[in-house]
């Protein structure tokens, strides 16, 4: 840990009695880093990452401290959506690699002290799966067996007589939920793209084929999943239209329709006393289209007498940029509204048996820096290490994706050739076709929102070196998607030389939480809810208390702690951003450099 961005480092502080590691589930200690393995390293020079690049760069997890490893789908799939269109659920998509080296991935990962968790998607699969192509031709040959595998539907008549779908739900990816198959001769579901039929989760031989699919990789030593879409999996069952909440348009959002479903918490409950409950493992899932702290208790409080997950990822946080739960219409958001957010899940989580997962950035979502403070190249590292102190300092298990640690951010200029992601790619043809109606306006927009929102923002090449291409992947080689041209101060190699940089600072704050276990399940109390500047909080056990105070403005500013019951004349800081992180306090206020934040031990009485 590099001394200038540490004031104080006890390991000892608090090894209380309650303020003890053991006491905690190992997922609940972790620090979870993703792994996005199209973007990693590419060791056979086709310019896609593959399993055997992850294998040559497990060292990097060590040196940086993170205890699991997790993997994007490696399974086989077209490919239509990151490889969560699954094609055949036992098999390796072989851009990745073979078997052997996904087994030698989870050999290494082991020896080297670290897990490996997979990320899987469960309810929906590709539309080149045997077990759809099977279900389409049962309509007409009802023996083949697998019609009820999938959601299907005649339809209705419009007023013209013409077969439409049966409701107006809009597909996250635009457009209608359903689409019609010729050789089925009915609609089939697609919450997502037109490539990802819904699997029927009310279909118990689909329920115990997947069970079968999730004891496979278990048994080959892995130690969990990250669920995928995993609330969606129980939908409303008469498939009722949508109230109208976008005017002018036929497609409706309907995501309290099929979201968080009527007999979601059986099929969890199912799943966990038929498959999880037999290993020593970690369930991580997203709940994708909305949930409230309190559905995250009913899905993770470890009082209930029958056990679902272990963890969730939920987005509340990360959608205040939008304008009425629309992605692409961005908004101006205020500090005050993120705090009250995350105080939320803070409070009610942890003090209702759950436990909190606390995350930025992932293959969906843009970067911390770019959507929480500035792109300004002056502020990026203060930016980014603003950012981990934030984050090491709430309670519960911490999710890095890939790159985050090194401070990236999202580009600056749109470049169509960037975008390559299936749902980046529907919005903007929609907004091309728009702009030949007449509504040009809409292109600015559209660009705009994409270099703030595409998911392809995360999705681009790792960048290990200054070599061409980062070093990802040969000089000769081409990108499966471009590389940023990045200052060699910024890729990971230099990073992990330097430590004033945003790697050893990352690195600092893992250690950090390790060495504080009140920051992993002490409780959360927002102080100045109302500051639009400056967020304080404490975390709070029986034997210790800690201040973080964070500075969101690129100016210089101040806070008067002594307005909010805290007394730092017995404090210690234990850690800044800046270089120097002197006290600079007075008997009343705290005075703050631009984008500056610090975590105090606070003392008790």
């Amino acid at each position: 840990m590099d001394s200038s961005q540490r004031c104080e480092f006890d390991a000892t502080d608090d090894c209380g009695e309650i303020d003890n590691l053991d006491k905690l589930h190992w997922w609940q200690k972790a620090s979870i880093y993703q792994v996005l393995v199209q973007s990693f390293q590419d060791t056979n020079g086709d310019g896609k990452g593959d399993l055997r690049g992850v294998v040559e760069r497990l060292d990097y997890f060590v040196a940086l401290g993170v205890d699991v490893v997790w993997i994007s789908p490696i399974y086989e799939s077209p490919m239509c959506d990151m490889g969560y269109d699954i094609s055949d659920y036992r098999k390796v998509n072989p851009i990745f690699g073979s078997m052997e080296d996904l087994e030698l991935l989870v050999q290494e990962v082991h020896q080297r002290g670290l897990k490996i968790i997979f990320d899987i998607a469960l309810n929906h699969t590709a539309s080149t799966h045997e077990w759809f192509q099977t279900s389409r031709k049962a309509r007409k040959n009802p023996s083949l067996g697998k019609r009820d595998w999938y959601f299907w539907s005649v339809g209705k008549l419009d007023d013209n007589g013409n077969r439409v779908p049966p409701n107006n739900w809009e597909s996250t990816f635009t457009g209608s939920t359903w689409e019609y198959d010729e050789l089925a001769g009915e609609f089939y579901l697609h919450i997502f793209g037109k490539n990802q039929p819904d699997l029927n989760w009310d279909c118990e031989e689909v329920r115990q084929e997947l069970y079968s699919v999730l004891r496979f990789w278990l048994d080959k030593g892995i130690d969990g999943f990250r669920l995928d879409t995993m609330n969606l999996v129980s939908k409303t069952s008469d498939f009722p239209d949508a109230p109208i909440s976008k005017g002018g348009c036929h497609w409706q959002p309907a995501n309290y329709l099929f979201a968080n479903g009527p007999r979601i918490h059986d099929y969890l409950q199912e799943m966990y006393e038929q498959v999880f409950a037999h290993y020593d493992v970690v369930t991580l899932a997203e709940m994708s289209c909305g949930v409230t702290p309190a559905q995250a208790v009913e899905y993770t409080s470890r009082h209930k007498p029958r056990p679902e997950l272990n963890l969730i990822i939920q987005f509340q946080h990360v959608e205040l940029d939008c304008h009425d739960g629309d992605k692409w219409m961005l908004r101006e958001w205020e500090l005050p509204e993120l705090k009250r957010v995350i105080a939320e899940w803070q409070e009610t989580l942890v003090n209702n048996g759950g436990w909190n997962t606390v995350w930025m950035e992932n293959h969906d979502q843009s970067r911390g820096i770019s959507r929480f403070t500035t792109n300004s190249p002056r502020f990026r590292a203060l930016c980014a290490k603003l950012l981990a102190l934030w984050q090491f300092t709430l309670q519960g298990t911490n999710l890095i994706f890939q790159g985050q640690e090194l401070g990236m951010v999202n580009p600056n200029t749109f470049s169509e050739d960037m975008n390559q992601d299936i749902e980046t790619v529907q919005y903007w043809n929609a907004a091309c076709e728009d702009a030949i109606d007449g509504e040009s306006h809409k292109l600015e927009l559209a660009k705009k929102a994409i270099v703030q929102k595409g998911r392809d923002n995360t999705r681009i090449p790792f960048p290990w070196s200054d070599d061409p291409h980062g070093g990802f992947c040969p000089p000769s080689s081409k990108p499966w998607i471009p590389a940023f041209n990045h200052e060699s101060e910024w890729c990971g190699a230099h990073q992990q030389r330097c430590p004033e940089s945003v790697w050893s600072f990352y690195r600092s704050m893992i250690l950090m939480k390790k060495a504080h276990p009140s920051l992993y399940h002490g409780s959360f109390e927002c102080l100045d809810f109302d500051n639009p500047l400056v967020w304080a909080y404490k975390r709070r056990s029986k034997h210790t208390c800690y201040l973080t105070v964070l500075n969101f403005s690129p100016g210089a500013t101040s806070w008067r702690y002594v307005d909010h019951g805290v007394d730092l004349a017995r404090s210690k800081m234990l850690i800044s951003n800046h270089q120097t992180c002197e006290a600079t306090f007075t008997p009343d206020i705290i005075l703050l450099r631009p984008f500056e934040g610090r975590l105090y031990q606070l003392a008790v009485e």
